[in-house]
């Protein structure tokens, strides 16, 4: 899963730096330049406008470490809680839902007081508060469904007493399912760019 970061984040900064890529060997550096296509122009700079998801990876790099270390902790596969925070709330803290599920894991307080927190409801947009006790509900998740992933977002979507898939969580783990395989993707691309691919 850092595998994944690391090219997200240096799909990142490839964005922020330009198109120029450095590849140093030894005392040597070669500079290999590869177009960047930009679909648009602010009128106002003459530069790209940051797009949805130049400003989700920005987010996600934001937050990362602490999904992480939760993950962790909660022995939550993190390529699993990052899908989840994304769908959820695609890395946005303040974000309510309309049933009051809140902040990046949206987290009901109901939920959250379940897991152990017991502090007031808008202590819950604080990031590290609402990633601890999300992913201490979807490990609980994760454990009832049997480490698999549909049984997992069954569990963390419909509760954890859910039995029966419905068609509001499969639509929920098609997204997760999708999220991961284009994660790996892209940290295999990345992984696999070397001077020799330009």
């Amino acid at each position: 899963m850092n595998t994944m970061i690391v090219a997200a984040a240096a799909g990142l900064a490839m964005l922020v730096a330009g198109t120029e890529l450095v590849c140093a060997q030894d005392d040597d550096v070669t500079t290999y330049t590869k177009p960047l296509i930009i679909p648009w122009e602010t009128r106002e700079t003459g530069f790209a406008a940051p797009t949805d998801e130049a400003k989700r990876l920005v987010r996600q790099l934001h937050y990362s470490q602490l999904i992480s270390k939760y993950a962790d902790e909660y022995d939550v596969p993190e390529e699993l809680a990052l899908a989840v925070v994304q769908i959820e709330s695609n890395f946005r803290p303040t974000v309510k839902g309309s049933a009051g599920e809140i902040g990046l894991m949206q987290i009901k307080p109901a939920t959250a007081r379940l897991m152990g927190y017991r502090g007031p409801d808008y202590g819950l947009y604080d990031p590290e508060t609402n990633i601890r006790y999300g992913m201490k509900y979807l490990a609980g998740a994760h454990e009832l469904g049997g480490g698999k992933i549909c049984g997992t977002i069954l569990k963390y979507n419909a509760g954890h007493g859910a039995k029966r898939m419905n068609p509001v969580s499969k639509r929920y783990c098609n997204r997760v399912q999708a999220v991961i395989e284009t994660a790996e993707q892209t940290a295999e691309q990345t992984a696999s760019l070397s001077p020799v691919a330009f």
